[in-house]
């Protein structure tokens, strides 16, 4: 009687099915780490957005915080542009948000946020006596904008309305400001500031 001793080695099978496994371990963790990097990658860039924006946002409250309604009167325009909130504001301001080259002209500046398309702009006329367009300076302050809403307080009334026209020459107590932004994944983001007009 014989005995076979069995062959030393792997059989085609066994070397397919290994490789099989590896490949498929090898494919879920790549997969995951994938996904984990594009969220990692999606946060960051959010969370980028949400600086920007705070910041403007920042921006617009400072000058809105010593906006003055004497001479000319406050604007506020409530709009709507592909559905969503497009409103235009127009206001004085301290001069001290001027740039370097505009000391010389009046101490107020006329200044003038407003949604158009996807951006968000800011018009400064340095000088609002000037008879040219040469003293209008532009500035995209954020893009991807879907929404710019601007609700004012009104004092007398102690109601908030949506425009701010036809009331002499008083300026609203408290702005809201409302920036809808479409985020990554084509999330909309809405970040607010409130202002209280006159506290500086």
């Amino acid at each position: 009687m014989s005995f076979r001793h069995p062959e030393n080695g792997f059989t085609l099978v066994e070397v397919l099915l290994a490789v099989s496994l590896v490949a498929m371990m090898a494919t879920l963790v790549f997969g995951s780490l994938y996904v984990t990097l594009s969220a990692i990658d999606t946060a960051r860039a959010n969370s980028a957005t949400e600086q920007i924006v705070r910041s403007t946002l920042r921006v617009m409250a400072d000058e809105l915080s010593v906006a003055e309604s004497r001479q000319t009167p406050w604007i506020g325009i409530n709009g709507l542009l592909d559905g969503r909130p497009a409103d235009s504001m127009a206001f004085l301001t301290m001069g001290q948000f001027r740039g370097a080259e505009s000391v010389k002209d009046s101490e107020l500046v006329r200044i003038v946020y407003t949604r158009e398309g996807e951006r968000l702009l800011r018009f400064v006329r340095r000088n609002f006596y000037g008879l040219t367009d040469e003293s209008v300076e532009l500035v995209e302050l954020a893009n991807k904008v879907k929404g710019f809403n601007v609700r004012y307080y009104d004092g007398k009334s102690k109601l908030w309305v949506d425009e701010w026209t036809g009331r002499g020459t008083e300026s609203p107590k408290a702005i809201l400001l409302e920036l809808t932004l479409l985020q990554e994944k084509a999330e909309l983001q809405t970040y607010r500031q409130w202002v209280s007009v006159g506290a500086s």
